[in-house]
């Protein structure tokens, strides 16, 4: 069953790679496309990122159930890397543990390509919050004919430098 579990994480593996290699690429040209805004581009991208992070979302529960089965068979494990670590305890064929180092090393290059999508993710949400102020921004000049909106106090500055050089000067 251990050979079976590991043939498993290695698929799951294979699939999870190829999804993360797509989005990263489907984050690079959403980043072109943002900063040369094309919104018929955006459309179009934002739906393949929708069956994509579908795609993640069912990897997830292929992982959970990965795990599962693990714990079934008497692994007390949480990640796929502890259950590389707790099979290799318990085999001593040579190519077996080729096999679980390759996988750990596998594990190692998804876990690099997570922290990337999770930047490029908050890249894009930084640069859609702020077109969102300005687009506001914008809509209440117009809407108040090229003059701020009337509030109740100063509207707050930019900062100049922080409290520090403030207190410096």
């Amino acid at each position: 069953m251990r050979l079976m579990l590991l043939h498993e994480i290695s698929q799951f593996l294979t699939l999870l790679a190829e999804t993360q290699q797509n989005l990263l690429a489907l984050f690079e040209i959403k980043r072109q496309a943002l900063d040369s805004f094309q919104p018929q581009e955006l459309m179009t991208l934002s739906a393949r990122e929708e069956e994509l992070g579908a795609r993640l979302q069912s990897l997830v529960h292929e992982r959970s159930g990965l795990l599962r089965k693990a714990r079934d068979e008497g692994f007390t494990v949480t990640s796929l890397m502890e259950l590389s670590g707790a099979i290799e305890k318990t085999v001593d064929d040579v190519r077996v543990l080729k096999a679980i180092e390759l996988i750990r090393a596998r594990i190692v290059q998804s876990q690099k390509r997570t922290v990337m999508l999770q930047h490029e993710s908050w890249v894009h949400w930084i640069i859609a919050h702020r077109c969102y102020n300005h687009f506001t921004e914008l809509v209440d000049l117009i809407a108040h004919g090229g003059r701020p909106a009337p509030t109740y106090g100063d509207k707050p500055t930019s900062a100049t430098g922080g409290a520090l050089l403030d207190a410096a000067a």
